[in-house]
């Protein structure tokens, strides 16, 4: 679970990052450390979706996602 002084700290240090992209990153991150990597990582190009096979957020070229998520020519 993730710790609440931790997810406090990392709002702050993220505030332009999206309140649902940010819990979303939350419930899909593993320990603390993970969370920043998600947090960190976020591509500033919008649509984005979560690749499972990289455990991370990508942005997505295909507005309506008829490609694969997570192919790396992004």
């Amino acid at each position: 679970m993730i710790d609440s002084n931790i997810k406090e700290k990392l709002r702050d240090r993220y505030p332009d990052v999206h309140p649902l992209i940010f819990y979303r990153s939350i419930e899909r991150s593993k320990t603390n450390g993970h969370l920043f990597d998600i947090l960190d990582t976020i591509p500033d190009k919008f649509p984005i979706v979560w690749c499972e096979e990289n455990n991370c957020w990508i942005a997505a070229k295909d507005l309506y996602l008829s490609d694969e998520f997570c192919e790396e020519n992004q």
